[in-house]
């Protein structure tokens, strides 16, 4: 009845536009690589000169993710809600670490690369959850695999 109430009374397309309005947003991933920057240090310590290691640019693969309360330059991280290791026998471990989003305010993911202090930033509005998984082989040190929200 509602529904016909609706119908009679508003345009299909505000009807429509509304309904889009309400849907959660695309879930999204961190890019596994961050494209090239430049880097160059402005004013190198005396004595000192400043140059780039090997040939062409830098990768820069993902290597960190956190959830920031409010900006990036606040540099207040959410403790993660949930943090599961799964061990699969050969004495490798995979961690997931799991963020409930939706009540927070002004959140934002953080994806960090490994060779830069540049960060990608995204607004967390709308979305619910957030989880990075980290993979560590046996004898190694954890290595990042995912990180996204939905």
């Amino acid at each position: 009845m509602v529904t016909s109430l609706l119908r009679a009374t508003m345009p299909f397309s505000l009807i429509l536009a509304s309904m889009t309005a309400c849907a959660a947003p695309e879930p999204f991933a961190c890019p596994a690589e961050l494209g090239p920057t430049e880097q160059k240090a402005l004013q190198p310590a005396a004595g000192w000169s400043a140059a780039v290691e090997g040939n062409g640019p830098a990768r820069h693969v993902l290597t960190g993710f956190t959830i920031n309360l409010g900006p990036v330059s606040k540099s207040d991280g959410a403790i993660y809600d949930d943090l599961r290791e799964k061990k699969d026998g050969k004495g490798g471990v995979t961690e997931t670490a799991t963020w409930k989003v939706g009540a927070l305010e002004e959140a934002q993911a953080v994806c960090a690369y490994h060779r830069t202090s540049v960060v990608l930033v995204r607004p967390l509005k709308g979305y619910t959850e957030c989880t990075m998984v980290q993979e560590r082989k046996r004898d190694s040190a954890f290595r990042m695999k995912e990180a996204g929200c939905r």
